[in-house]
Parts: C-alpha cells; sequence; structure tokens
C-alpha cells in the first residue's frame, strides 16, 4: 500500500488511494507474459530460475527508486516520479511472483498436484 507514502509526498488522499490499483492492472499483463516467457525458456539453471534472479534485481532497483524519490526530486516534483515508479515497482513484483507460482508446480508430484488445483 503506497498511500501513505504518496500522502507523505503531497499527493492527494483520493489519488493516493487510487495508485494502489497498479497490482491488479499490472499482474492481468505481466504475469500472462512472463508466464509464457519462463514456459519457453531453456536455460542451464532451469526455465523459471533465471525469471526469479532478473525479477528480484529489478524489483530491488525500482524500490531503490521509488522510496528514495523525496531525495532524488525534492519538492513536488517527486510525486510525478513516485507514482509511475510504483507502476513499475509492480510490474518488477510480478516478474518476480509469477515465475514463483509455476515452480511450485513444476516440483510438485502428480499426487499433490491435482488436490492443490481443486
Amino acid at each position: 500500500n503506497s498511500a501513505e507514502y504518496m500522502l507523505h509526498l503531497g499527493m492527494g488522499p483520493a489519488l493516493a488511494t487510487l495508485n494502489n490499483i497498479a497490482g491488479p492492472i499490472t499482474g492481468f499483463f505481466t504475469g500472462p507474459i512472463v508466464g509464457a516467457t519462463s514456459d519457453s525458456l531453456t536455460s542451464k539453471f532451469g526455465r523459471r530460475r533465471p525469471v526469479i534472479f532478473t525479477g528480484l534485481v529489478l524489483t530491488w532497483v525500482a524500490g531503490m527508486f521509488f522510496s528514495l524519490a523525496q531525495r532524488i526530486f525534492p519538492g513536488h516534483m517527486a510525486i510525478y516520479f513516485a507514482a509511475p515508479m510504483y507502476w513499475v515497482m509492480d510490474v518488477t513484483i510480478n516478474i518476480l511472483q509469477t515465475p514463483h507460482r509455476a515452480l511450485v508446480a513444476d516440483l510438485a508430484e502428480d499426487d499433490q498436484q491435482v488436490p492443490m488445483q481443486v
């Protein structure tokens, strides 16, 4: 929830709360794209692990930029940087989470998969 930080930066309460729709919207588009990409990936580290690592690094970078918005852009300009960075951070979190779910399914035995899918 970014509302408290956005309020701290000077964003209005309605827009600060509205910014939280980033997660569902970005997940709707990012999840299938990342899932298809990790399904077709061939790497010596596996199909999922390179995407997980990439998502981890990108999430760290986006989180650092988001949290440092006030230091990078002093004054009211920080809002115009932090709001889009929150959306970028949500995309990178989806890049990190999508292959995690698929990796769990890949590693589960067949008798474990069926009860969890129902």
